[in-house]
């Protein structure tokens, strides 16, 4: 099947979305933008997944309840720079009320809001500014509003995540998938310090919706990380507006060009998120191959991710390949440490879980690039799993060190 990537997609890219973004003062820095809507005004199918951190922000609490309660939406309002999390009933009174403002706004019914959060935790929404930004986003509806709605929602990031694509049913029709996303540093696990929003003009009921993005969400959001933090607000939303009067059925042969589409979307929005990793000056993949499940490779593909002295050694450029054979050893599976080789950039570095002699110039050429890869073959079995994740770097730790001033 042929994924046709959008150039410069978004979520606006699919037919019948619109997003609106404004600047409400709830950033330090200038003017820039910090609230936005996304609305698909006749109205959406619509799943979410979300973080299992114990304190979960109030617009996850809020948004459990109303997808609870029915699948069908027409909004979402996003704010950056309060988390609106740890903020007890007020916080969730706050949610409320932002809930009710956009529903207002757009003439709609609270029931058919969603709302998310990001930034920092513990402090109270300023509701006349949020108040203020919702009726300049409703004001600014456009059919070309997904770059600045992907600008609006971020923190630390430095760059937009966006995306969109288009795929070919069988009957000969397009489908187009899009979204936008958030996210620098609390990545994993689990998610991340991460917000995501993808539409579709399929028209899928609830249950489908479901299936694809529990299973795409698990290959992309579930398979990052920066720094092993898990957050309190992390969101992802797929929802489906019909436009395209494609009907997807679990059954139909198009379900899995929809996951397809969907997963190729979350998976390039996720790589961007670590892309964009607070202080990141690589960008590497772990694949975990010759697992007897592929639960046991990702679960050893997550322990080197999130090994501190293997990022930090990345980041030094220091081909320090025992901190991978520490790490993978240390993840509680279950393998033979004798059978065990590991490449780097297809350059393998440890043979039968011994490291190769190699020269530092060998070594320095591997280390280079900015984007690495490591391979860990287990030898001791046929399933494998692929994570993303960032070195650790000094201006992850003054970016987090200074993050309240």
């Amino acid at each position: 099947m042929t994924i046709e990537i959008i150039k410069d997609g978004n979520i606006t890219s699919v037919p019948g979305f619109f997003a609106g973004s404004s600047h409400c003062g709830l950033k330090n820095s200038g003017k820039k933008l910090d609230i936005c809507i996304i609305n698909t005004p006749e109205g959406s199918v619509c799943s979410g997944v979300f973080t299992v951190n114990r304190f979960k922000a109030a617009p996850v609490i809020l948004d459990i309840k109303t997808l609870k309660d029915q699948d069908r939406i027409k909004a979402i309002a996003i704010n950056s720079g309060i988390a609106n999390a740890c903020t007890g009933s007020a916080g969730m009174e706050n949610a409320k009320k932002m809930q009710q403002l956009t529903a207002d706004a757009l003439g709609i019914s609270s029931r058919e809001v969603l709302v998310s959060s990001t930034g920092v935790i513990g402090k109270q929404l300023p509701m006349k500014k949020i108040e203020n930004g919702i009726k300049n986003c409703a004001s600014a509806m456009d059919p070309d509003g997904g770059d600045d709605a992907a600008r609006a929602i971020l923190t630390t990031d430095l760059i937009e995540k966006k995306a969109a694509v288009r795929i070919i049913t069988e009957d000969k029709k397009e489908i187009t998938i899009g979204g936008i996303a958030k996210g620098s540093g609390m990545i994993e696990p689990n998610m991340a310090t991460m917000l995501a929003f993808i539409g579709t003009d399929a028209q899928a009921a609830r249950d489908v919706l479901d299936s694809i993005l529990k299973k795409a969400n698990e290959e992309s959001f579930n398979s990052i990380s920066v720094d092993g933090c898990q957050s309190t607000n992390d969101s992802a939303f797929l929802m489906a507006n019909g436009k395209s009067g494609v009907k997807i059925e679990r059954s139909s042969s198009d379900y899995d060009k929809l996951y397809r589409g969907v997963a190729a979307i979350m998976k390039q929005l996720a790589k961007k998120i670590v892309m964009d990793g607070e202080g990141a000056t690589k960008f590497i993949e772990i694949k975990v191959d010759g697992a007897p499940v592929w639960k046991q490779a990702k679960k050893a593909a997550m322990k080197i991710a999130n090994s501190n002295l293997f990022k930090t050694a990345i980041f030094g450029q220091d081909l320090n390949w025992g901190r991978i054979n520490a790490a993978l050893g240390a993840s509680g599976i279950v393998f033979d440490p004798d059978k065990v080789n590991i490449y780097m950039n297809d350059k393998m570095i440890v043979k039968n879980g011994i490291g190769l002699d190699l020269k530092k110039s060998e070594a320095d050429i591997l280390l280079k690039p900015k984007d690495i890869i490591i391979k860990v073959d287990l030898n001791n079995g046929k399933e494998n799993w692929t994570v993303w994740t960032s070195d650790l770097s000094f201006d992850y730790i003054k970016i987090n060190a200074l993050y309240h001033n």
